[in-house]
């Protein structure tokens, strides 16, 4: 191609964007979240695009939820020791690239060859020297692994509880607002006194249900959960719009940014974690799991009603699992509108806008994106998105 021969205009002054900045903006003054990336539940395939409420994969979602693991860090300035250099993300997954950088009279940029790594420290064949500067491009695990861990059990309702999954916001907070990560998979669940694992369970979070017989005291799990993250949101918008000329959908109604490793696209979800809002609503009971509209429910009301003007009562008639309300004693008759009040963490979906390019430089800068309201979503919505 072409070339320019004016250097002295394009290296005179020269401002570089430095990624770095942004990447400590959102770790100071962030929320903290949790990521769920969206996989299209193949029940919508063979139910003409719709999801299907009854299908066991999905739970009528439409989607699928995973967490990412494999999160990538490119052209890090990481620290050097002789043949040893050590990322500032860990534990290390896989190197993909080492450069050496000088000027070009010292060298240049050179690759560097590397002989192995372990989860702190990427080992180099030859020696280098410590001040000069290095790219390291990598990918850390961003799952927590968790060897061993005593469940909280609830044997009446055959419940487990993983708390090792709760945050530890240390001398900021207590952590009132019970933000915990989820439980991205299980290794094995076992009575540590008998040796005999439960095979037949469901995961909700960090809860864990199962129908097989249960010990109070002695059971643990083998488990991996998914790390929370903090993201910056700007314009959030929590107006109801009761007007009916008010109800156009809006592609977005918040942005927000991310670390710039986080691969986002349409149909995932971002709920904040230490954040509770409330809500009423209003839903046909189905069966003995009544599956609640938002994505994390944070507790439910001493009281619910009925059509018929029945009252049950928390802890009595019912408790809350995930975001299901379990029914546990009393209930009402199949097929009847019950009027339920509950406090929730606020999710929101990218929906029809995917997330905007940010590469300036060839850079690794914050990930944008445009998100809606999950509150103000509803079946349609989620059908039009999944088949677009």
């Amino acid at each position: 191609m072409g070339q320019n021969l004016n250097i002295g205009q394009e290296t005179s002054v020269t401002v570089f964007g430095n990624p770095e900045s942004f990447k400590k903006l959102i770790n100071s003054h962030g929320l903290l979240c949790k990521v769920k990336q969206a996989l299209v539940c193949p029940c919508t395939g063979s139910n003409h695009g719709s999801p299907d409420y009854n299908c066991e994969i999905c739970n009528g979602d439409g989607y699928v939820y995973t967490y990412q693991r494999r999160f990538l860090v490119s052209d890090e300035n990481s620290r050097t020791c002789d043949k040893e250099i050590y990322p500032f993300w860990i534990p290390i997954l896989s190197v993909e690239k080492i450069q050496n950088v000088t000027s070009e009279i010292q060298g240049g940029i050179t690759e560097l060859e590397v002989e192995n790594f372990d989860e702190t420290t990427i080992f180099l064949k030859e020696k280098t020297n410590n001040y000069e500067k290095k790219r390291v491009t990598y990918s850390f695990d961003g799952w927590t692994y968790i060897e061993k861990e005593k469940l909280r059990v609830d044997v009446a309702n055959k419940l487990m509880y993983a708390n090792g999954t709760i945050f530890d916001a240390g001398y900021q907070s207590s952590n009132p607002l019970n933000a915990f990560s989820d439980i991205a998979k299980v290794v094995r669940i076992w009575n540590d006194s008998t040796g005999d694992e439960i095979n037949n369970f469901s995961v909700e979070g960090n809860v864990i249900s199962t129908n097989e017989t249960i010990d109070a005291d002695n059971m643990y799990i083998e488990y991996y959960f998914a790390d929370l993250t903090e993201v910056i949101p700007t314009d959030i918008n929590n107006r109801e719009n009761n007007e009916i000329y008010t109800h156009d959908l809006k592609s977005g109604e918040c942005r927000m940014a991310f670390y710039p490793f986080w691969e986002l696209s349409k149909g995932d979800l971002i709920i904040l974690s230490a954040t509770v809002l409330y809500k009423n609503e209003q839903l046909e009971h189905r069966k003995d799991l009544d599956k609640l509209w938002e994505v994390e429910v944070f507790t439910l009301n001493d009281k619910i009603f009925d059509e018929s003007g029945n009252i049950y009562y928390l802890d009595q008639d019912y408790i809350l699992q995930g975001r299901y309300i379990k029914w546990i004693g009393n209930k009402p008759s199949i097929g009847s509108i019950i009027s339920v009040r509950y406090g929730y963490k606020p999710a929101y979906i990218v929906f029809e806008d995917n997330p905007q390019p940010n590469n300036l430089e060839n850079k690794q800068y914050p990930v944008l994106v445009m998100v809606k309201s999950w509150s103000k979503i509803n079946k349609e919505d989620v059908t039009r998105l999944i088949n677009e």
